[in-house]
């Protein structure tokens, strides 16, 4: 193309625009004067009740949520049940465990590229004594190590 191709482009770009958008010059100003110089209509009004409403409700959910409501269970700590003889019975046990592996990367071993794998484990174990009334819990953590071996070839 040419430069006076563009040129007469361009200006009739420019009178195209200048047409369409002229009549929109300062109009947005006062429009929004008029908006708030105008008292609220019948669909602002409306708003404002809602919102209204709106944050009282919400207020309403929160107070019944923190101070509680009948619909939640309540809790009872009991103590545990008293037994004949503690020789007769033998110890509530309750046992938990959970586990997580972790990607420890590339390695080496032998010269052979492997995957290492590192499983941490944690053992909880907790035992009554009705002879004592006395609760014994322990936790074990142990590691684990996994080297699984990567094609090269």
């Amino acid at each position: 193309m040419s430069d006076g191709v563009d040129e007469d482009l361009e200006n009739l770009l420019t009178l195209h625009l200048n047409a369409s958008l002229d009549g929109q010059l300062g109009r947005a100003a006062a429009a929004f004067e008029a908006a708030t110089a105008a008292p609220p209509g019948r669909r602002g009004r409306w708003l404002v009740w809602a919102s209204g409403v709106a944050s009282i409700a919400a207020m309403v959910a929160v107070a019944w949520v923190m101070v509680g409501h009948p619909l939640r269970k309540k809790v009872e700590h009991r103590e545990p049940p008293e037994f004949v003889s503690s020789n007769e019975l033998p110890p509530l046990v309750q046992s938990t465990s959970w586990s997580g592996v972790v990607d420890e990367g590339l390695a080496v071993v032998d010269e052979h590229p492997v995957r290492q794998l590192r499983r941490e484990v944690v053992e909880e174990v907790e035992w009554y004594d009705a002879k004592d009334k006395a609760v014994v819990r322990t936790r074990v953590p142990r590691q684990q190590f996994f080297l699984i071996g990567l094609k090269t070839d």
